[in-house]
């Protein structure tokens, strides 16, 4: 099957799923109020017009920073290249990843027209991993599915991988990312380098999810 890009309402689902800015403001109880609240106030944060891409980058950013556990997140999207690469080149991919990310979906935003977002179940998957069921209420076409998966440690929860539709973003990136490594010279810091001319050009196309064509 050859792969294609997403049509928009996909990626603006991909958007809405990582654009979720808590207020913080009381600590959630389980995993599926955690990811209740960030959807209440994403909603509300979505429908400021008054905000510039700047800010929404911004905000998504800090978000990332707070919600996400980024340093699990990028240890599993390098793989078995993770072990290899130094530690100055780790410490450089985590930041251009996140970079990445951040140019990446932070586009989408734009597109947001009134779509809602809900939670609909929860089930957990281990002692210390819930994942949390939602959709996405398009305005023309079926829900879209969203699910995420929340990691608990100590008293505090983090987002490890968002799933759309059954497309993984962290399995998404590990695939693509996997396949830059092998055409750089099989190095993380081949990797590193492609990132920063991708980020230098204004071009994200490793970071939108790839679906299968459909038969």
């Amino acid at each position: 099957m050859i792969a294609r890009r997403p049509p928009i309402w996909l990626s603006l689902a991909f958007a809405l799923a990582l654009f979720v800015v808590p207020a913080k403001a009381a600590a959630p109880s389980d995993a599926a109020s955690f990811i209740n609240d960030l959807i209440n106030t994403a909603l509300k944060t979505l429908d400021n017009k008054q905000l510039s891409a700047d800010d929404r980058a911004k905000t998504f950013r800090e978000l990332l920073d707070r919600d996400f556990d980024m340093p699990r997140i990028s240890r599993f999207v390098l793989g078995p290249y993770w072990r290899e690469a130094s530690d100055q080149e780790k410490q450089q991919f985590q930041k251009l990843f996140e970079d990445y990310v951040v140019r990446s979906y932070s586009k989408s935003f734009s597109e947001y027209s009134g779509e809602q977002m809900k939670v609909t179940g929860s089930r957990p998957e281990s002692e210390t991993s819930t994942l949390v069921q939602s959709q996405v209420i398009r305005q023309n076409g079926p829900p879209a599915k969203v699910d995420w998966r929340v990691r608990k440690q100590d008293n505090d929860f983090k987002i490890i991988d968002v799933d759309v539709e059954g497309v993984s973003m962290v399995l998404t990136q590990r695939e693509e990312f996997s396949s830059v490594i092998q055409r750089s010279g099989g190095t993380v810091a081949g990797l590193n380098k492609e990132l920063q001319q991708k980020l230098a050009q204004g071009d994200t196309s490793l970071a939108a999810p790839i679906l299968p064509e459909k038969k």
